[in-house]
């Protein structure tokens, strides 16, 4: 880890998850001098727990299915091309695991471009009489990758400094961390504290904990139920993991009871199939980071202090373009991927490298500025 280096860098990037990662490498792959700072190490948190599945967005007609059906074949060329011995590609199945959710499948499978197939038998004889009688779809090409792997394979070759950040400063065009200096700024910070008076943008904080295990069962293909299962790039190893069904705030001050998580994963995954012999190897936790609209975060900050005392009627509902927004130079965020962060992150990075190296224009709706109006209203 280098103490000094080239100062100042073009970026700084905050965060060395996944997102923070595959930014740190799109933008050094485009020639800009990168820096990537994170107080834990990289892939610490939610992304190292993660199960880092390229899989596809079972969701109904709309913005975000859009988006994630681009970024999920953006996804999967960019860690089959790039980072092969670090991604494992399986077959997916996605079985719903609620009336709602199999209307979501049976919704997806008439409107998709996505090849998708029978069950094969060899799969189906594994399956739980639940899993065989709800809605679900068989792809023949899915992944998984390995997160940290990946991740600090994305980080190699960047200057990596191991820094918990007490202030930002920003002065005559150039942001300063210690001794570190950069014009452009990215926070990719998850759900952990703001380091900008931004309370508008719009996240919440979802633990997710992950098993691998050995176990005499041999699983063919990745399957998503009540909980993930899946095989991984580790030879024999298996992984069992959920995002959404495992509630935890690290900030609550309460310990968070591993064992009692390893319970729940291990029988919510009994409702898919019946796994033999378990041994559990290891476990990763961490909180990661969703938007309140379930679409991901790519844009500038604004600076609502500024704001609202330049428009100080916003509080009261009056209608103001973001544009006429004041916000802070040279900052952009990335965060809100929820349980997507391995298939958003190449989708999110590459426009992110388009904005500061081309001047490309950031797609408004994915701005964390779409959460200001709502926030400064409750500010009266």
């Amino acid at each position: 880890m280098p103490t000094s280096k080239t100062s100042p860098y073009d970026v700084i990037i905050i965060g060395a998850g996944v997102n923070g990662c595959c930014s740190a490498y799109t933008l050094a792959q485009a020639g800009l001098n990168v820096a990537l700072i994170d107080q834990d190490g990289i892939a610490s948190g939610g992304s190292g727990a993660a199960g880092a599945f390229i899989s596809p967005k079972i969701s109904k007609a709309g913005e975000l299915k859009e988006i994630m059906s681009e970024a999920h074949a953006e996804a999967l060329a960019f860690y089959t091309t790039h980072f092969p011995q670090f991604t494992l590609v399986k077959p997916l199945l996605h079985i719903a695991n609620s009336p709602k959710e199999g209307e979501k499948v049976e919704s997806f499978k008439h409107e998709t471009h996505l090849k998708h197939f029978a069950i094969p038998h060899k799969i189906q004889a594994l399956l739980s009489a639940e899993a065989l009688n709800a809605s679900s779809i068989y792809f023949d090409v899915g992944a998984v990758v390995d997160a940290q792997g990946v991740c600090n394979a994305m980080a190699e070759g960047i200057d990596f400094y191991l820094l918990k950040i007490k202030e930002l400063i920003h002065n005559e065009g150039v942001w300063q961390i210690g001794a570190l200096q950069a014009k452009h700024l990215v926070l990719t910070i998850g759900a952990y504290p703001k380091l900008l008076p931004i309370d508008y943008v719009g996240l919440r904080g979802i633990w997710g904990h992950r098993i691998d295990i050995e176990t005499s069962m041999h699983i063919p293909c990745i399957l998503h139920h009540h909980v993930s299962i899946s095989p991984t790039t580790k030879g024999a190893t298996v992984a069992i993991g959920a995002t959404h069904d495992v509630h935890y705030s690290p900030f609550s001050g309460e310990p968070y009871d591993v064992e009692q998580g390893r319970t729940i994963l291990i029988e919510k995954a009994s409702h898919t199939l019946r796994l033999n012999n378990i041994n559990i190897i290891k476990d990763y936790m961490g909180l990661r980071s969703g938007s309140n609209d379930y679409l991901p975060m790519l844009g500038n900050l604004v600076d609502a202090e500024a704001t609202l005392k330049k428009f100080p009627h916003i509080r009261h509902g009056e209608n103001i373009d973001p544009s006429e927004y004041l916000y802070y130079p040279n900052v952009t965020m990335i965060n809100g991927s929820g349980g997507y962060g391995f298939v958003l992150a190449p989708y999110l990075a590459k426009r992110l490298g388009e904005w500061l190296v081309e001047r490309k224009e950031l797609n408004p709706i994915l701005s964390p500025s779409r959460f200001f109006p709502r926030w400064a209203k409750r500010q009266s």
